[in-house]
């Protein structure tokens, strides 16, 4: 991949985080509906699933930028 292209997905990977924390703060905030335990461990458990993902790929996008940067440097 391109550096332009790393980077174009960097962003679109950091955005579906913060998705993904506003959908975690919407359902799991809710404090006038009533959620059962059970559905509220599997959305805990979706999201966390998600993020650790999400975070995974982040770092590993900036790891090859990281790579790009260094061999541009020589």
């Amino acid at each position: 991949m391109t550096r332009a292209e790393l980077e174009r997905e960097l962003q679109d990977i950091q955005a579906e985080l913060e998705e993904v924390e506003e959908m975690r703060r919407a359902v799991l905030g809710q404090t006038g509906v009533h959620v059962g335990a059970r559905l509220l461990q599997q959305h805990r458990a979706r999201f966390d699933r998600d993020q650790a993902r999400l975070e995974a790929r982040v770092a590993e996008i900036r790891a090859l930028l990281d790579a790009l940067e260094q061999g541009s440097a020589q």
